[in-house]
């Protein structure tokens, strides 16, 4: 089992204990209270005096006197008990009436539900706890909280008013009114009586409007002409209404969209028909993803008011989500008709052709529901913790593990074979592509550069290519040999004799320059047939020069070619770098016995600065290689180096990385020096401490 498992399992066996110990005390606690409840009455009928007899007077009469100190004790301690809870109660409730002003309504409900646990006989703690129910839209709890309160105290007004609030919020406008009556009946404040007027005016208004829509034929009522006057009471109902909006509208601008459509709701309940109210609710839901409703708000702004662009705009929207794109550009050009701002003709004018593009397209139409965001018949799904004897017993299923078999890989029509008879890449070629040295040297393979398919043996591509040019009207003279004894007689050429040098040819075509310019002025009136014996002579003359390439021996280099330097590297000692810089740059281009000469020109200066911070493990492996294979032949001196190389920064790292050539090297170089007494014995271990251990 897993690490991390196993802390989980018994973690969960330690709280399962702990809940179960727990549990034990606390049934023994209830088994010892119950115990004592039941002996309790014994012991007090124990103590308990028994009266006198009736025959002696006095002894009567001490025995009222004492029962009656004692029930005036009682009700003295029962009285300060009682104050003393209702004293609890009071700070309590001056607690939760402060969170409430401040709006933070669940930690009010808190502390009036204390309050309540404390003193649960004033009517005032339920009703304020009401008001927070109320305020948090909880309304089943508010009407319950309000009802006890009624029975606490039936001539509680407060109660009767919040109760009426409630019911208006919930639609009942009949159980309102009736709740408004009752108000008028109980209530002696002019306030409250004018207040609950008004609201009782309100709600009747609402009722009848409600009736007569009723009546009515048509489905929605007819809206009254903007040069209308209202009504005075929906006046106030309207100007109640519109603060809720203004709330709202503050929400929204904090991107609170819970509390925002709140806010809108109960402006809409108040007053439901304000196309404003329903297209800022819609704008609430489309933040919240909850594209039913946002549309069904979008359709009864349209239906209070046709005229009123901005719900044809957000219909547009969700239309477009659900991919029905004709009923979409309706509304974007209905949008259009309306709006009297450039800015947002402008924006409307882009979305218009986009969904004409979406409708035009032969694609099929995207999925009516984002299946992701639909929150209608959605159901959080939690986790179910269960303990250890409540869990399945049944095993998990095993699934084995079974190596795929890899689809074989084509390139170019020619199948790769498998991976595992490829053949591996070197770990060195891989850091040399990421630039990551590790100090491995990578033996590269040289490829044979084959150009025979370019020129075959039996072609003359080659021969043409490399053989002196010649004009149409050379002819091939015979060279004469030098000057002989009379005795020798030179024999024509044959297949055996070897041919003329190149060079003696070229020496000859010099000497009869103008003589060829003359030819070459004549050949201009030749006739056809003398060009085409030109062109084989050319081909034959072709023919013997590269003959002769091919059998001249091959030139042998000599010491002294060798000796001549390559014009790439310096010949000279380089001075003294100034930098660090300078000095990489200067090492790069020496080969190894200049490099050996400079590193020993460099003796008394400091080689730390001039390493730097670029010192990298090839650079150290090449010092090394010099140190030892240079240095200790001459019996030059090498501690100043290597004390120079030991007091870099990152030795210590490079020390790591060096291969087994290179401590190879260091172990010489130690013993090298150790030998010649040149170097003390701290500055000895320092240097063997910092390269090898």
């Amino acid at each position: 089992m897993d690490t991390i498992e196993s802390q989980l399992a018994v973690r969960n066996k330690c709280e399962q204990m702990q809940k179960s110990i727990k549990e034990l005390y606390e049934w023994e606690e209830q088994m010892k209270s119950a115990n004592t409840a039941k002996v309790q009455p014994a012991d007090n009928s124990e103590k308990k005096a028994l009266p006198p007899v009736r025959s002696d007077v006095k002894a009567m009469s001490k025995f009222s006197e004492d029962v009656a100190s004692l029930e005036k004790q009682d009700e003295a301690e029962s009285e300060s008990a009682k104050k003393k809870m209702m004293a609890d109660a009071e700070i309590l409730k001056e607690r939760g009436n402060k969170q409430c002003k401040l709006g933070n309504y669940q930690e009010a409900i808190e502390l009036y539900t204390q309050a309540i646990d404390t003193y649960g006989d004033n009517a005032a703690y339920y009703s304020n706890r009401a008001l927070c129910y109320m305020n948090l839209d909880l309304f089943d709890e508010c009407l319950a909280d309000c009802s006890t309160s009624i029975e606490k105290n039936p001539k509680y007004v407060k109660a009767y008013y919040r109760r009426m609030q409630a019911y208006e919020r919930l639609g009942e406008s009949e159980k309102a009114a009736a709740e408004c009556r009752q108000i008028l009946q109980l209530s002696q404040d002019e306030s409250e009586l004018n207040a609950t007027k008004r609201d009782l005016a309100r709600i009747e208004k609402r009722l009848s409007d409600a009736n007569s829509q009723k009546g009515a034929s048509s489905p929605g009522k007819e809206k009254p002409p903007k040069g209308a006057k209202m009504d005075p009471m929906l006046a106030l109902v309207k100007q109640e209404a519109d603060k809720y909006k203004e709330l709202g509208n503050k929400h929204l601008a904090r991107k609170d969209f819970e509390k925002a459509e709140r806010s809108y709701s109960k402006a809409i309940s108040l007053f439901g028909d304000e196309a404003i109210y329903y297209t800022n609710r819609s704008l609430c839901y489309w933040n919240l993803k909850d594209y039913d409703k946002c549309l069904a708000d979008c359709n009864k702004a349209i239906q209070l008011d046709e005229n009123y662009f901005r719900p044809y705009y957000r219909r547009m929207q969700v239309r477009e989500l659900r991919g029905a794109y004709q009923s979409a550009v309706e509304d974007c050009r209905k949008f259009i008709e309306l709006t009297k701002d450039d800015k947002q003709k402008q924006t409307a004018e882009k979305d218009l052709q986009r969904l004409e593009r979406l409708v035009k397209s032969e694609q099929p139409a995207k999925q009516a529901f984002v299946w992701s965001e639909i929150k209608k018949n959605a159901k959080l799904i939690k986790f179910i913790q269960k303990p250890p004897h409540l869990r399945s017993k049944k095993p998990l299923t095993r699934i084995p593990i079974k190596d795929v078999i890899p689809c074989p890989i084509a390139i170019d029509s020619r199948v790769l074979p498998p991976p595992s008879q490829r053949k591996s890449i070197p770990d060195a070629a891989i850091d040399k592509m990421f630039n990551n040295n590790t100090g491995e040297r990578l033996v590269e393979p040289k490829e044979e550069i084959n150009l025979e398919h370019l020129f075959p043996a039996h072609s003359n591509k080659l021969r043409n290519l490399f053989s002196p040019p010649t004009t149409p009207t050379e002819q091939r003279k015979p060279i004469t040999a030098p000057a002989a004894p009379a005795a020798a007689v030179v024999s024509p050429p044959n297949k055996t004799t070897p041919p003329v040098p190149v060079a003696t040819a070229v020496t000859k075509e010099a000497t009869n320059a103008n003589s060829k310019a003359k030819e070459g002025k004549s050949a201009s009136t030749a006739q056809p047939a003398q060009s085409t014996q030109n062109k084989i002579e050319k081909n034959k003359i072709n023919q013997g020069n590269q003959d002769s390439n091919e059998k001249r021996p091959k030139k042998v280099a000599t010491s002294a070619d060798a000796a001549q330097p390559s014009p790439m590297r310096p010949t000279t000692i380089p001075g003294a770098p100034k930098s660090s810089a300078q000095f990489y740059t200067t090492w790069s281009g020496l080969d190894e016995d200049l490099r050996y000469q400079y590193l020993k020109s460099l003796s008394g200066k400091p080689m730390n600065t001039l390493l730097g911070a670029s010192l990298s493990n090839e650079m150290l492996s090449e010092l090394l290689h010099i140190l030892h294979k240079r240095f200790i032949p001459d019996r030059a001196e090498v501690s100043h180096v290597l004390k120079e190389i030991v007091q870099n920064d990152s030795i210590g790292i490079l020390s790591l990385m060096m291969n087994k050539t290179d401590r190879d090297a260091v172990a010489a170089l130690l013993k090298y020096m150790e030998a010649n007494n040149s170097v003390t014995k701290e500055d000895l271990d320092r240097i063997r401490h910092k390269l090898i251990s």
